[in-house]
């Protein structure tokens, strides 16, 4: 099985053809042979021509038409005049900057040339290119049609067929009165127009023409020739050559034939050679000549003697016109004494006797007979007409093809044939006898009685549910049904469907297999981009590449209390019985090439009863790093964490300069035993209203910590007064952001809907008080990936965001930022 790829560097080529205005254009086609090339795998897209040495053939494109607006055919035909090579790979390119557009990986095929007598093969190769605009990117607009008909072989044989019956009746040579006549005008030999035939091939001199006899005696030859090319008209080559002899050879796989029209000897003197006239000519004129001619008798053909007798009874001598007149006064005295005798009114089968009468057809089956009630067909042997006039006498008789009024007719041969024509609907049939068994009667086929598809063995038109065996076509099952190519097997059925959007796999219910589709769709293709898309959940039970981004939606619940049971855009599920396992879901390896490489995932640990959740770093040298979330919400993490900002630090602890600042030194401090000397231990107070209550104390002094002076810094209370608080408004699907100085600052929208090649206006919740800084977008939808299928943003005034897409439709979510 053949493999085939639109390349990568056709789709950059193709861009920048668009970007220049050029048309895309593919003229030429590259055969190799690339050992241990593996036909069955897909081809790399990636792939660049093969080296020099394995290509074996380059030839322009024959033929190119489209097959509709994102389809086009390139063609090439290998005439029998190429070979001898072979080839497994085949490449359609652009010969002037050597871009590879499209490759074919094939089994390997032999290509050979007419040579030795020996017919070569004809082939033809097609490459079927689609993409969106490939009639108005390549300019082509001619129709697709069958040019891949291998006509050569069979032509060959048609010719050669048309030449041995032009040798069976001219022979090796003939000519036609002065034609090829070789003369002399003086001291000019030249050739006289006229036709010829030499071996079959019929030549044609339109003039006289000049020749040069450089050495004599010699001989002058006509050299003909059956050629022309591959998509040429073929015709008879035709020359003139002056040597002493020459003989029938083969030039570049052509077969000439040659034949001497006339000889010059060493005085100048022509002798002519041409046969002229057919073979019936050429042998009369040869018995002209002879005199060795036999005497003629009553059984052989000859030459005889003359005799005037009317009375002479010599079988050796031949009647002079005298003798014959006097027979025929004879015969005519005896005739008119005839005539008197009997009457002329007389009549044979409907013509009287007066004068001489041709007999007609319809004297002949005026002739016919009748056929009788009860009458056995089978008895009707003698050779003649017979007819049936009634249909009830032909009902009451034996071996009727049909019991229906008709006409027989009886042929006799080795055996007896019948044909039996019904007097009604032009329906024939025929029987023939032989060794005394009856054949049965055969319906005659015609015009007026086409045989029905069960007569011959064919599916009818309007279908059939009969067919048992295996169909196999070498060209493409065409159907103009949306509904097409189902399969019915055990409960259910499924077929494909193109709705003129999509092209999908469909599904029956249980117990339906001819039944509609139901409404799941595992498979469908979008027409216009050729994405593919599925409704259904997808199990791949292998590797799954990409070249480009995997992006996926979210349609389940949102709330933090439903996210146990919810699956999520990569979701992965385990059950395990093991004490010790790690699951990694996400993963990538990294390597700086010539330094280090390290495998980074995310996942989760089983570790006896626990689970946890860990982000893992294995390095290629057997280094590690591990940070762990287990189920109580704690965070381990192997070494120092570094914030990027000690401001939430900053506001619940005291800096290590604060507290030195801030407190006595342990040498100006009491020492536990000191201050158990000092004071009254814990447990034993001082009586209430003796002591500073905590909020007295709150009261009395300023709290801990080193604090601007009081009247030299703003309160929370006075500084909100005068800037304001941040706030975040929210709306339908979307919302934006005001700072505490009441300036518009950031905006979001979601679930923006856009159709494939559409522009559409989005307007913002709110106006930016000066313009649009810059645009943040997410996509989900079909298409959008690539040169041929995108989408872009563009901000429009103070609160506007235009969104236009190519060759892709989708939902679009906007972070917008303003100034």
């Amino acid at each position: 099985m053949s493999q085939t790829a639109i390349t990568l560097a056709f789709e950059q080529w193709k861009a920048s053809q668009a970007v220049t205005g050029e048309a895309v254009l593919l003229d030429e086609f590259v055969f190799a042979n690339v050992p241990g090339l593996d036909a069955t795998k897909p081809v790399d897209r990636k792939e660049t021509l093969p080296p020099a040495a394995q290509i074996v053939h380059r030839q322009a494109v024959s033929r190119k038409g489209v097959v509709n607006e994102n389809a086009v055919v390139h063609s090439v035909v290998l005439g029998a005049e190429v070979g001898d090579f072979s080839f497994n790979w085949i490449g359609l390119i652009n010969k002037a900057s050597n871009t590879l557009g499209m490759i074919v990986h094939a089994p390997l095929q032999q290509k050979l040339k007419t040579k030795d007598g020996q017919q070569g093969n004809v082939l033809t190769r097609s490459f079927l290119m689609e993409y969106n605009g490939a009639q108005a990117e390549t300019g082509i607009n001619t129709p697709a049609e069958t040019w891949q008909i291998d006509f050569t072989a069979r032509m060959a044989a048609m010719d050669e067929r048309q030449r041995m019956e032009n040798i069976d009746l001219y022979g090796a040579a003939a000519f036609m009165g002065n034609g090829w006549l070789v003369a002399k005008n003086g001291s000019q030999y030249f050739v006289t127009a006229g036709v010829g035939y030499v071996r079959g091939l019929r030549a044609q001199l339109a003039a006289n023409q000049n020749i040069s006899v450089p050495a004599k005696p010699a001989k002058v030859w006509l050299d003909v020739a059956w050629t022309g090319t591959l998509t040429s008209a073929w015709g008879v080559a035709s020359k003139i050559t002056v040597a002493a002899d020459l003989a029938d050879y083969v030039q570049n796989g052509v077969q000439h034939y040659v034949f001497a029209v006339a000889s010059i000897d060493a005085n100048g003197n022509i002798t002519d050679l041409r046969p002229t006239g057919d073979l019936a000519d050429q042998a009369l004129k040869a018995h002209e000549k002879s005199r060795n001619h036999p005497d003629a008798t009553t059984t052989e053909k000859g030459f005889t003697k003359l005799s005037s007798a009317t009375d002479s009874t010599s079988e050796a001598m031949a009647a002079t016109p005298k003798a014959v007149k006097a027979a025929y006064d004879k015969g005519k005295a005896a005739d008119d004494n005839a005539n008197g005798r009997v009457p002329q009114t007389r009549k044979v089968n409907g013509h009287e006797l007066k004068s001489d009468f041709n007999i007609t057809p319809g004297d002949i089956f005026k002739l016919s007979t009748g056929i009788g009630g009860n009458a056995d067909l089978n008895n009707f042997t003698e050779p003649g007409l017979y007819y049936q006039p009634a249909n009830a006498q032909a009902q009451t008789g034996k071996n009727y093809p049909e019991a229906n009024a008709g006409s027989l007719e009886v042929y006799k041969h080795a055996g007896i044939t019948q044909i039996y024509r019904v007097y009604n609907g032009s329906r024939t049939y025929i029987r023939t006898l032989y060794s005394g068994v009856w054949s049965a009667w055969v319906k005659q086929y015609d015009a007026a009685n086409k045989p029905s598809a069960g007569d011959v063995g064919a599916i009818p038109l309007t279908g059939s549910a009969e067919v048992k065996g295996l169909i196999r076509n070498a060209a493409e099952f065409q159907s103009t049904s949306a509904n097409s190519f189902r399969i019915a097997y055990g409960d259910y059925g499924t077929f494909w469907r193109n709705d003129g959007n999509n092209l999908y796999l469909m599904l029956t219910n249980k117990g339906d297999a001819y039944g509609s589709y139901n409404a799941l769709r595992p498979l469908w293709v979008n027409l216009a981009t050729g994405a593919l898309q599925t409704g259904t959940p997808l199990t791949v039970n292998n590797t799954i590449n990409a070249d480009k981004e995997i992006t996926a939606g979210y349609l389940g619940p949102f709330a933090w209390a439903e996210q146990y049971k919810a699956k999520a855009p990569f979701f992965n599920s385990y059950s395990t019985t093991g004490s010790s396992e790690y699951h990694p879901v996400i993963k990538q390896q990294a390597t700086i090439a010539g330094k280090n490489s390290w495998a980074f995932s995310l996942g989760s640990l089983v570790n006896g009863s626990g689970l946890s959740w860990h982000l893992h770093m294995k390095g290629s040298g057997g280094q590690e790093a591990n940070f762990k979330w287990d189920v109580d919400g704690n965070f381990s993490a192997p070494r120092q964490i570094i914030p990027g900002s000690y401001a939430n630090f900053d506001g619940r602890y005291y800096t290590k300069n604060q507290i030195d600042a801030g407190y006595m030194p342990r040498t100006g401090a009491y020492t536990k035993a000191e201050s158990d000397g000092r004071f009254q231990p814990k447990g034993s107070y001082t009586p209430a209203g003796q002591a500073y209550t905590k909020a007295e104390s709150d009261g009395r002094f300023q709290p801990k910590g080193n604090y601007t002076p009081a009247g030299q810094a703003y309160t929370k209370a006075e500084s909100d007064a005068r800037y304001g608080v941040g706030k975040t408004t929210t709306g339908n699907n979307s919302a934006y952001y005001t700072h505490g100085n009441g300036a518009v600052f950031m905006q979001s929208m979601r679930n923006i809907s856009v159709g494939n090649n559409a522009t559409v206006t989005v307007t913002l919740p709110t106006s930016f008080p000066n313009g649009i800084l810059g645009i943040g977008s997410s996509y989900y939808g079909t298409g959008g990936n690539n040169s041929a299928s995108y989408w872009f943003c563009t901000p429009v005034g103070k609160n506007q965001v235009k969104i236009q897409t190519h060759n892709c439709s989708g939902t679009f979510f906007l972070n917008v930022t303003g100034y």
